[in-house]
């Protein structure tokens, strides 16, 4: 797979962004690609980097994203899902895992991403963190990920 890195690393540190400081109504995916883009613009990113980056963004929490849309977005999607909620962590050696998590406190990161997301599901009542919200998948799931904090 070929990959950009650099457009990863930057898509990867933005992609929340829009949950931290979100404008009311609209989807933090939506929000973290619009700073995305401001940033990718002002350091004069082409239009085609700044898709890359947008795509990965926008689809990083929709389940089931592949590499037809993009090395990028599908590395993102698979990174938060195992950041959040351990999914296919059971794929990596512990050992990973273990160095991750030690060079990376995650100093309440399950608390303070659960709690961001249930604002997120206040702020946005028809979007997809109220439907996940309703039925408390996420939540369960981001307590049974094999992290501790």
């Amino acid at each position: 797979m070929q990959v950009d890195a650099e457009l990863l690393f930057a898509a990867a540190i933005l992609h929340d962004t829009g949950l931290t400081n979100p404008p009311n109504g609209s989807d933090f995916t939506l929000s973290s690609m619009r700073l995305a883009r401001e940033i990718a613009d002002q350091v004069g990113l082409s239009h085609a980097a700044i898709e890359v980056m947008q795509t990965a963004i926008t689809m990083h929490y929709s389940p089931g994203v592949t590499t037809a849309a993009g090395a990028e977005a599908n590395l993102l999607s698979a990174g938060a899902a195992l950041d959040v909620a351990g999914i296919r962590s059971w794929d990596l050696p512990s050992q990973i895992l273990d160095n991750a998590v030690r060079d990376h406190p995650r100093a309440g990161f399950k608390k303070a991403f659960a709690d961001a997301f249930r604002a997120e599901a206040v702020r946005v009542p028809r979007g997809r963190a109220k439907f996940v919200n309703r039925y408390g998948a996420l939540i369960i799931a981001i307590r049974l990920a094999p992290f501790d904090e």
